[in-house]
């Protein structure tokens, strides 16, 4: 004779039988149901869940501003300072011929300006070099009239600021190209100065 095989109990589905028969225990009754255990997922070690984070780029490093990473341009920077006492001489000199007739003052202003260039570019060339800028002196032209004299300064305002944004271009030094650009500005306002006192005349 052939035995059934045992059927396997469903323990949930016999609570829900027996809590609807019985819906809560009895003192007279043998059975009880054991509250069920709810089965955890086995906890994974701290060290396990544990994910590399991504590493952040390091931040670029700050430019070096008027350093020794400059130091290449120190022939552009000293060419561009020479130049300019140059200006600031030749102005003081046309102020000392003609400055009767400079009503305004402005052969004095310019000369003061230029004074105050060089001033920032020779601090720019010792903060580099840690040396000072050896300036040689070259004669000063001579010319017939004011007109003239002012006529070649403004031709010169012109050609130093083309010359100082050229030179910001070429430098990778930021402080270097922000002072080439703002001298550059300087010059094209001296120039427009120089043209109105040549229509007033």
């Amino acid at each position: 004779m052939n035995e059934a095989p045992p059927a396997v109990l469903d323990h949930a589905a016999f609570q829900r039988v027996w809590q609807r028969v019985m819906p809560q225990d009895r003192a007279d009754c043998p059975f009880t149901l054991a509250p069920v255990q709810p089965v955890m997922a086995p906890v994974q070690p701290a060290s396990a869940a544990l994910v590399p984070l991504a590493q952040e780029p390091a931040p670029a490093p700050a430019p070096i501003c008027l350093g020794d990473t400059s130091a290449g341009h120190l022939p552009q920077l000293g060419e561009l300072l020479g130049l300019t006492m140059d200006c600031a001489r030749i102005y003081r000199a046309l102020e000392r011929r003609w400055g009767r007739r400079n009503r305004r003052g402005l052969l004095s202003a310019l000369a003061d300006e230029k004074a105050r260039q060089v001033r920032r570019l020779s601090a720019s060339y010792f903060l580099i070099s840690g040396q000072e800028y050896p300036f040689t002196p070259t004669p000063a032209p001579t010319t017939g009239t004011l007109a003239l004299a002012l006529r070649e300064r403004f031709q010169a305002e012109q050609g130093a600021a083309a010359r100082l944004l050229n030179a910001a271009r070429s430098t990778a030094d930021p402080c270097l190209s922000q002072l080439y650009r703002d001298l550059a500005e300087e010059n094209q306002a001296h120039a427009s100065l120089l043209r109105t006192q040549l229509e007033t005349m």
